[in-house]
């Protein structure tokens, strides 16, 4: 089954994968719900639907969540993460003008750390879905991480709506055995 099964997590869906209600804890602490490992490689992973996370004032970006997965395949293939989150407009001091309000990474474990191997920055909206995506070799741990930019005397309030990290799903070819896949 590892074999034909990538990896496929599923996280924070607003439906189809559940009918979890968004916790009500206080949502400074809401950053560690947004963590998700595969520890199986089953086809989807799940958290409750839609949490809330505080952008404390600051510089830098933050991390307001990551998904972990391990990619086995035949053959290197498209590894994608994907997030939908919503600015909460009371709490923003209007659209952004930076092209890296936000960051989605793909990151690679190296023995030790977790390396960026792929960043996207993007500009956030009230509103916001965006995806980072790259071809991961065969037999990898990879992460899928968040941020958000801090502003200096600002503190914002990001809704997540899903998030999402999945890969190419290998089926051998039995007329050719170790051939590759369909």
């Amino acid at each position: 089954m590892s074999k034909n099964l990538i990896l496929s997590l599923c996280a924070l869906l607003v439906s189809g994968c559940g009918a979890e209600q968004s916790s009500t804890t206080n949502p400074k602490t809401r950053g560690a719900a947004l963590q998700q490992s595969a520890a199986t490689h089953g086809y989807e992973v799940e958290l409750s639907a839609g949490e809330d996370v505080l952008i404390e004032p600051g510089s830098g970006h933050q991390v307001i969540g990551y998904l972990d997965g391990f990619y086995t395949h035949l053959q290197p293939g498209r590894v994608r993460g994907s997030v939908q989150m919503d600015v909460d407009a009371a709490s923003a001091s209007g659209p952004s003008d930076s092209v890296d309000d936000g960051q989605l990474a793909l990151q690679l474990h190296d023995g030790t750390n977790w390396i960026d191997h792929t960043v996207r920055n993007v500009r956030l909206t009230e509103s916001f879905y965006g995806e980072v995506s790259n071809t991961l070799p065969v037999s990898t741990p990879v992460r899928f991480e968040i941020r958000v930019r801090r502003r200096a005397h600002e503190t914002r309030r990001i809704h997540v709506s899903f998030a999402r990290l999945f890969g190419a799903q290998c089926y051998p070819d039995l007329s050719h055995p170790y051939a590759a896949c369909l």
